[in-house]
């Protein structure tokens, strides 16, 4: 068996606006995501012997301040990334629910798609792609990555449709903990949280 973690980068200027970031938005954790990154490693110690991030910007930032905090190696990986959503980044998510595009994102998720985009099934598959490869040759690895990209594996883990994608967005830094045996996910309960 082997354990493993999944949190979410700390917060950016953009999450607090409702500024889609996606893969091209590619900002720095603020003060307060710099904070919650150094308590999350405080909660980790002696529980993480490697971290894998995403490339992106907020995610290996955080990776970083946890890693050194942890004196863990840290390496990235892409299939980590957020979701790319193609022209909406940058954009303000509560103007993008207003056009034909966002009420299929409201309705179903599923079933979103624009040009040069990802759908949630593409970021499900690559993450759990990615998360089965680590697991299988290390233990007690911490995964840094993105809101959707970590709901995508959620839904997959508790075998839920991918229309549910909105639902189990986490907040940032919110950390989940898994086992991973015989080829398959079991979520568990993390003390404190």
């Amino acid at each position: 068996m082997r354990r493993f973690y999944l949190l979410r980068h700390g917060q950016t200027d953009s999450n607090l606006s409702g500024i889609i970031q996606g893969q091209s938005i590619d900002v720095p954790l603020n003060e307060e995501g710099i904070e919650q990154s150094q308590k999350i490693a405080e909660l980790l110690k002696g529980h993480v012997s490697r971290i894998v991030s995403s490339d992106l910007l907020r995610a290996y930032q955080t990776a970083r301040i946890i890693g050194d905090i942890l004196e863990v190696e840290i390496e990235t990986d892409k299939r980590l990334r957020e979701m790319n959503y193609g022209s909406w980044e940058g954009n303000f998510l509560d103007e993008l629910m207003k056009t034909p595009e966002g009420r299929v994102w409201i309705e179903n998720p599923s079933k979103w798609r624009i040009e040069n985009s990802e759908s949630v099934l593409d970021v499900q598959n690559r993450i759990i792609q990615a998360i089965k490869e680590y697991v299988q040759r290390y233990d007690n690895l911490l995964f840094v990555s993105h809101g959707v990209t970590i709901s995508a594996f959620l839904l997959y883990v508790k075998n839920l449709p991918l229309d549910n994608v909105k639902e189990y967005i986490p907040r940032n830094t919110q950390i989940y903990e898994f086992k991973f045996e015989d080829g398959r996910f079991k979520e568990l309960k993390i003390e404190g949280t």
